[in-house]
This record gives structure tokens, sequence and C-alpha cells, in this order.
């Protein structure tokens, strides 16, 4: 079943909430960093520097947090959804909470998604099933950090590939 929107946030893992707290802060004051590197680069400099130390330790807190819970897939993510395989079928139309972790950046991301396919991986052993869930209730903000990560993988292949 689906939470209302109260419900929704009120279960997003304090971790989430940080680390998103901390991306937010980062987009807001890109601009104000531009600023300061076209004035002083040593201070920019700096600031990136202590950025980087206070992103380290938000990684951090957010993998203490979820070690007991933790299982990585392989996915394919968008902004409307996500594929995967898994071990275990999956009734088509059940809902499905995700919780992931974006890695580098570490952002924490809840949704509720619907489960849209669900099919056997032929001569699989054990068992496995190519799953596909649609997202039917997200943040737009984790859609934009969503959207962002995607679009930075993206970009660091095509730079492989050259």
């Amino acid at each position: 079943e689906i939470p209302t929107e109260d419900e929704f946030i009120e279960e997003t893992p304090d971790e989430f909430q940080l680390i998103n707290h901390l991306c937010r802060i980062d987009m807001d004051s890109s601009t104000l960093l531009h600023s300061i590197q076209d004035v002083n680069p040593d201070i920019a400099r700096y600031m990136k520097i202590i950025n980087s130390k206070v992103e380290a330790l938000a990684r951090h807190v957010v993998s203490l947090g979820l070690t007991d819970e933790v299982q990585s897939y392989k996915v394919t993510l968008s902004a409307g959804g996500l594929s995967l395989i898994t071990s275990e079928a999956i009734e088509l139309g059940k809902t499905v909470r995700t919780r992931m972790v974006l890695y580098p950046s570490c952002s924490g991301i809840l949704t509720y998604g619907e489960v849209v396919r669900c099919n056997p991986i032929p001569n699989s052993e054990p068992p496995q099933f190519d799953t596909a869930i649609e997202y039917k209730l997200i943040n737009e903000t984790d859609r934009d950090a969503l959207v962002k990560h995607v679009l930075q993988l993206q970009s660091n292949i095509l730079r492989q590939r050259k």
C-alpha cells in the first residue's frame, strides 16, 4: 500500500534526509562558490576542501546507518522506474518500497512503486527474474537527483570511450 505524503516523509530515514539536505545546500551554494572563485580562487579551493570533508563524513554516516539492511543490486535506473534481477518472482501489480543509495554521491532515495514486469530468466541457476518497477511515489527532488545521477554516469561512460 502506498502511504500518504506525510507518512512517506515520516518514514524517510534520517540518513537520507541528512545527505539530501547537504546536496540541496550544495546546489543552492554553487552559484555563490563560482562567484567566489572569480574573486579569490584560493578561498574557493579551501571551501571545496571543507565541502569534501563534510561530504565524506555524510557518506560515512549514511553507510553506518544502513549496514544492517544493505543489499547491493545492479540496476538500470531512470526517472520513471528501475529494473533489476531478483532471486524471487514478484507478483505483477504489487506495491514495493525501495530504498536506494546512489554512489558516489550517496544520495538516499525512498520510493514506492508497482511491479510492471517479472519474467523468469531462461536457464538461470538458481532461478532469477528480470524485474521492473515503475515509481508511484517519489519526491521530486529525489527524482531530480536520479536524473542527475544517470546523466553523470552516462557522461562518464562517454568520456571513457574517447
